[in-house]
């Protein structure tokens, strides 16, 4: 397969003590002005990229809004065992298109089934576990993107900085602190092990948010 790699930016809003969601589920740590900057982002990009279990626990949208934009980026959904409920926002609404990567675990009916709901699915041969490059490489070969944000969630975060493919993160950190083991973190997965290993950043810009006392963060790819 070709090489052909969109630039990927992760936005993330988290708690002091770096959870995007409580043990429960809840994640609404965003001020409006949050909101509005990622909304600004989202604007620019070609496509949002979310993993199945932020679309089952937080049933997103993911359009723009709260600020003017002349195009609508696609929703992708990555999704290996095609969990998401045919009643998601994701697939019910139209105003923007949604894409779904998924595997050959995935059920055929449930395939066919959103296919006839006009949701595009690509299936990728390699069992639930998708390569992340794979899907950017078909997002840019065959729908022409070329600039992807990711909003999560952990496990999918994980994925796109195991594999190196991450090249700007937008870190908003809110005045809050969750704790708990089962609360989620900004990337889950097994982790690195250490210095060698690591994924390193560059500190771009830093800013002081309107709002809520948050800050702010701008990184990209060492």
């Amino acid at each position: 397969m070709s090489s052909c790699k969109p630039y990927v930016i992760v936005y993330v809003t988290e708690s002091v003590d770096g959870r995007i969601a409580s043990k429960v589920g809840y994640s609404r740590f965003s001020c409006k002005y949050d909101l509005i900057r990622l909304h600004k982002v989202r604007a620019k990009v070609d496509a949002i990229v979310v993993g199945a279990n932020t679309v089952m626990r937080d049933d997103p949208l993911l359009t723009v809004r709260y600020v003017e934009t002349y195009k609508q980026p696609i929703r992708v959904i990555i999704d290996g065992y095609l969990r998401i409920p045919l009643n998601s926002r994701v697939v019910t609404d139209k105003t923007s298109k949604t894409v779904i990567f998924t595997s050959d675990k995935a059920p055929k009916d449930k395939v066919e089934k959103l296919r006839s709901l006009g949701i595009q699915v690509f299936i990728l041969d390699e069992g639930p576990l998708i390569r992340i490059s794979d899907v950017l490489n078909v997002l840019c070969e065959e729908l022409g993107i070329r600039k992807v944000l990711v909003e999560g969630g952990g496990t999918l975060l994980w994925h796109f900085f195991k594999e190196g493919l991450v090249d700007e993160v937008r870190v908003t950190i809110s005045p809050y602190v969750v704790g708990g083991v089962d609360a989620i973190s900004m990337v889950m997965g097994e982790g690195f092990n250490d210095e060698r290993d690591l994924f390193r950043l560059e500190l771009i810009k830093v800013e002081i948010c309107r709002c809520g006392g948050e800050v702010h963060i701008v990184y990209k790819k060492a």
